[in-house]
C-alpha cells in the first residue's frame, strides 16, 4: 500500500532554557525560559498509528485509554495517551479554528482529553509542521485532505490544544519535507508559539519534534524540545514488525552527547507485542530502548495483548533503566567480534551500570562484558534483569551465551574507576609532570593540563579496550566539540563512545586521537604546571611524548 513508502515520526516534548554545551557542543539557547513542559524522564505512554493509523475516534481512544489502566501499565509508569494522525481532516471554522466531525468525536477534542484526564493519565495530539499533513500525502485510512497541517496557524492551533486539555503535540514532517521548510527554523517558531500558548494558558505542552532525523536534529533540538526523532519509521502502516528495523532505528539514535537529564534521542514507537513479533524480540527490543534511556511509547493493541507482552511492557526493572535520573543514553563499549556487542549505560549510584550483550550474527555466540570497559574495578554484582536472577558477586568480566538475534540485560554494580591498569599516570616525558585534570574537577568540559604527580585521583587514567583513557571511572579524555584542528583543548566528558573520546598509546611514546590522528601536546612545549593539554600535529617533539602507567 502506498503508505509503506512513508516517512513519520513518533517523537516528543519540549523543554527551553540557556545555551547550554552538550558533548562539547554550545547549542543555542531557546526561547526565554519556562515557557514550555519540560520532563524529568523519558516519556512513557501510548500512542495509536501503528495499530490503528487513521482509523480513530473518541470510542478507539476511549477503549486503549481504559486498557491501558486496567493492564497495569499506568500502574507501571505509562502516562501519554497519544492521539496521532487521523483525528482532523483539516477543517476550520471562518475565524480559522480547527473543527472536527462531531459523530467521531462526541463533543470535540475537549471530551476524549477530559476522558483521558479522568483515568489520572496526559493526552497527546497531533499536527504536521508545513500546510498539509501526512494524510494528504500518504492517505492511510482517510481520504486525502488538504490543510490538515499548521503552517500559518502555530499560534492558533497550539492556543487550541491547550485549550482543550492536550498536555503534549506531536509535529510531524510530511508537508514541511514537500514544502522544503528549514527544519530547524521552522520547529524553533514552534517552540516559540508554544511558549506564547503557555504565558496565556498557563498550561505547558510537551513538544514532539519528528522530522525523522532530517538536518540532524541531535544538533540543535536540545536547545528548543527535549526530545527529536532520529530516524525515518520503525514500521509502516499494515506491515508486520521487524527486528531489523528495530536495530536500523536504535543505531541512527546514537548520538549521547545531545542526550542528558531531560533531552532524548527518540528512536520512534515501540513495536513489542504487535502481531509477527516473538516474545524474545520483545525483550531485545525493550532492552534496546533501555539502555538507549529512549521514550517508552507502545503502540500495540492494548485490549488485545498477551500476558506476556503485558509482563515484557510493565517490568519495573527494565523501566528503572530507561527513567533512570541521570538521563544518560547507554553506549558501545565493546565489540570482540563483528556484531557481538556490549553497551553500557551509566546509572544513578555510585558504581551502577546497565549492560547489554546483543548479538547481531546468525548463530548462538558468547559475548563478554569486561568491568574495565565499564569503568569499574574490582568484584560486581550481576544481575539478569529479565529473568529477575541474581547471578552472584563476579571479578572482571561476565560471559552469556545469546541466541542469534537477541539480547541479554543486565546491571552490574562494582566500584567506579574500573581497569585493567586502574590508577596509571601518564607522564609527560620532557615535563616529567603528570596528566591532571585541573582542580581535580569533575564538571565536563574541565581542561587537562600538566602538574606534579601526587598519585591523586584526578591524575589517574585507565585505558580500555575501546581505546578511551579514563578517569573518576566515568569520565572520558576527550578532543573538545570534536575538533580535529591544532590546538583542540583536550577535556574531559562523560564517555559516550564517540572517537573523539578514542585514543591510540603508540610505541614512540606518542597518543594520538582516533578522530583527529593529532597529537597530545603539552601546549607550546610548555613544561610548568598548569600548562594546558591540546591536539596539534605529530612533530617528534618531546613534548608530544609520554609514558602511559
Amino acid at each position: 500500500m502506498l503508505a509503506l513508502t512513508r516517512l513519520r515520526a513518533g517523537g516528543l516534548v519540549l523543554l527551553l532554557g540557556v545555551g547550554t554545551i552538550v558533548g562539547g557542543s554550545l547549542l543555542p539557547a531557546g526561547p526565554a525560559a519556562a515557557a514550555v513542559a519540560a520532563i524529568a524522564t523519558p516519556p512513557m505512554g501510548w500512542a495509536s498509528w501503528n495499530s490503528f493509523a487513521a482509523k480513530i475516534n473518541f470510542n478507539v481512544i476511549r477503549a486503549q485509554t481504559d486498557a491501558l489502566v486496567a493492564s497495569g501499565m499506568k500502574d507501571a509508569g505509562y502516562q501519554y495517551v497519544n492521539i496521532d494522525e487521523g483525528w482532523w481532516q483539516g477543517t476550520r471554522d471562518a475565524a480559522g479554528n480547527i473543527t472536527v466531525d462531531s459523530a467521531d468525536w462526541p463533543g470535540g477534542m475537549a471530551a476524549i482529553a477530559d476522558y483521558i484526564h479522568s483515568k489520572g493519565l496526559k493526552a497527546g495530539i497531533y499536527t504536521d509542521a508545513g500546510r498539509d499533513g501526512c494524510g494528504y500525502y500518504y492517505p492511510t485510512g482517510r481520504p486525502a485532505a488538504p490543510g490538515s497541517g499548521s503552517e500559518g496557524h502555530y499560534d492558533q492551533d497550539f492556543l487550541q490544544f491547550s485549550r482543550w486539555g492536550f498536555d503534549y503535540v506531536k509535529v510531524d514532517w510530511c508537508g514541511g519535507s514537500a514544502e522544503g521548510l528549514d527544519s530547524r527554523g521552522t520547529y524553533q517558531a514552534i517552540s516559540d508559539a508554544i511558549g506564547r500558548t503557555t504565558a496565556q494558558t498557563g498550561r505547558p505542552l510537551v513538544l514532539s519534534i519528528c522530522n525523522w532525523g532530517v538536518s540532524s536534529p541531535w544538533n540543535w533540538a536540545p536547545g528548543m524540545s527535549s526530545l527529536w526523532r532520529t530516524s525515518g519509521d520503525i514500521i509502516y502502516f499494515g506491515e508486520q514488525p521487524s527486528m531489523s528495523r528495530v536495530l536500523a532505528n536504535f543505531d541512527a539514535a546514537q548520538h549521547p552527547s545531545a542526550q542528558s537529564a531531560g533531552h532524548y534521542n527518540d528512536p520512534d514507537m515501540l513495536v513489542a507485542g504487535m502481531p509477527g513479533f516473538t516474545a524474545a524480540q520483545n525483550r531485545t527490543h525493550l532492552s534496546l530502548w533501555a539502555i538507549s534511556g529512549a521514550p517508552l511509547l507502545a503502540g500495540n493493541r492494548l485490549d488485545q495483548m498477551s500476558a506476556d507482552t503485558r509482563a515484557v511492557l510493565t517490568n519495573r526493572e527494565v523501566i528503572a533503566v530507561d527513567q533512570d535520573p541521570l538521563g544518560r543514553q547507554g553506549v558501545k563499549v565493546a565489540e570482540d567480534r563483528t556484531g557481538l556487542q556490549v553497551y553500557s549505560k551509566v546509572l544513578s549510584g555510585s558504581g551502577r551500570r546497565a549492560v547489554v550483550l546483543l548479538n547481531r550474527t546468525g548463530a548462538a555466540a558468547a559475548v563478554t562484558a569486561r568491568w574495565s570497559d565499564l569503568g569499574l574495578t574490582g568484584a560486581a554484582a550481576v544481575r539478569n534483569l529479565w529473568t529477575a536472577t541474581d547471578l552472584g558477586s563476579i571479578s572482571g568480566s561476565y560471559t552469556a551465551t545469546v541466541p542469534a538475534g537477541e539480547a541479554v540485560l543486565l546491571t552490574v554494580a562494582g566500584t567506579d574507576g574500573g581497569g585493567g591498569t586502574a590508577g596509571g599516570r601518564i607522564t609527560g616525558s620532557q615535563s616529567g609532570r603528570c596528566l591532571d585534570v585541573a582542580g581535580a574537577a569533575t564538571a565536563n568540559g574541565t581542561q587537562a593540563q600538566l602538574w606534579d604527580c601526587t598519585g591523586a585521583t584526578n591524575q589517574q587514567w585507565t585505558p580500555t579496550a575501546s581505546k578511551q583513557l579514563t578517569v573518576y571511572g566515568t569520565k572520558c579524555l576527550d578532543a573538545y566539540n570534536r575538533g580535529t584542528t591544532n590546538g583542540t583543548a583536550v577535556v574531559i566528558w562523560d564517555c559516550n563512545g564517540q572517537t573523539n573520546q578514542q585514543w591510540n598509546v603508540n610505541a614512540n611514546g606518542t597518543i594520538t586521537g582516533v578522530q583527529s590522528g593529532l597529537c597530545l601536546d603539552a601546549n607550546g612545549a610548555g613544561t610548568a604546571n598548569g600548562t594546558k593539554i591540546i591536539l596539534w600535529s605529530c612533530n617528534g617533539q618531546a613534548n608530544q611524548r609520554w609514558t602511559v602507567g
